[in-house]
């Protein structure tokens, strides 16, 4: 968030769609979900249009794309800010994951191919080799999660998971900036990446029970890592001083 309380866009941000409207998406929900920009940001739509160089209409359609997925809020004054992170919203996905990704780790555990348990293995060490590459870290995370669900066969439960994704993703890595007290974020992506490698090689056993007690657990962690964020952020609230997010 910028001096002014606006939300700073790239100047030179380069189309990856077709649709102008699924760029301006893109780019916004990335940022919301990394938590580049933090909860009651501020989004001009002058401004995004300006610095994007389009017309309303793009940003706008891109701004009710958002909303639908409870990223921003519209307010009765037309302002635009990006959506809290209410405790009671956090608590139901954090049940939610336990649930569906408890479930999913089994299937896995009996159906996760050589070919997938070796990539993961490759993935996890590039982490560790450099932990301070948050891109990759990201790309890992996403990487062993899918591996747990990827297997499942109901549709109904997969369509749950993608809807899931996009809070949990940005949960996850609200989490990271705000619930260690340790700041320093390559400690963070050590930590839990041996969480990741703990699953790993659960997987290796192809044991059901072994599996879902690895990813319980990694999810219980993430769960007190989370919750600990919160109460960083109504602390720092309290006193009127917010922190910034570790880069």
């Amino acid at each position: 968030m910028t001096k002014d309380g606006t939300t700073p866009v790239a100047k030179n941000a380069k189309p990856l769609f077709q649709s102008l409207s699924d760029q301006v998406f893109s780019f916004l929900k990335e940022k919301i979900i990394n938590n580049e920009l933090l909860p009651g940001s501020v989004l001009s739509i002058d401004r995004l249009t300006a610095e994007f160089g389009i017309s309303n209409t793009p940003v706008r359609e891109a701004v009710v794309r958002l909303e639908g997925l409870d990223l921003v809020t519209v307010h009765r004054n037309r302002n635009i800010t990006v959506s809290s992170l209410s405790r009671d919203k956090i608590l139901d996905i954090l049940e939610m994951r336990r649930l569906l990704e408890t479930y999913g780790s089994r299937t896995a555990a009996l159906h996760v191919t050589d070919g997938e348990i070796r990539s993961l293995d490759t993935v996890l060490d590039k982490v560790l080799d450099n932990p301070t590459d948050f891109d990759y870290y990201k790309h890992s995370d996403l990487e062993l999660h899918d591996a747990i669900t990827r297997h499942i066969k109901n549709r109904e439960i997969q369509a749950s998971l993608k809807n899931l994704s996009v809070y949990s993703l940005r949960i996850r890595y609200y989490a990271r900036f705000y619930g260690e007290e340790n700041r320093n974020p390559e400690n963070s992506v050590v930590k839990i990446t041996a969480e990741h490698r703990a699953i790993l090689d659960a997987l290796k056993s192809h044991d059901p029970d072994r599996v879902e007690q690895a990813v319980m657990t990694h999810l219980l962690n993430a769960e007190e890592r989370t919750l600990r964020a919160l109460d960083r952020l109504e602390n720092t609230k309290g006193t009127g001083k917010q922190e910034e997010p570790a880069r």
